[in-house]
């Protein structure tokens, strides 16, 4: 599925999940978490996504430069 595809609640709860899981880790961008854990920007959103209970989906675009 894609980002995009998701309901607005839904799109604004992934947003607030990749800001809060920054802020907690300390992190300044998700492509910085990605290098630190040697993750894919994919592998982390799916991560991200699982931990708040939200729907599996791609990657957002603004997630690769944010």
């Amino acid at each position: 599925m894609r980002f995009e595809d998701l309901s607005a609640d839904a799109r604004t709860e992934a947003a607030r999940a990749a800001r809060e899981f920054m802020q907690k880790n300390g992190y300044i961008s998700l492509m910085e978490a990605c290098e630190a854990l040697n993750l894919t920007l994919q592998q982390l959103w799916d991560s991200i996504m699982e931990e708040a209970g939200l729907p599996d989906c791609e990657a957002p675009v603004f997630a690769a430069f944010g």
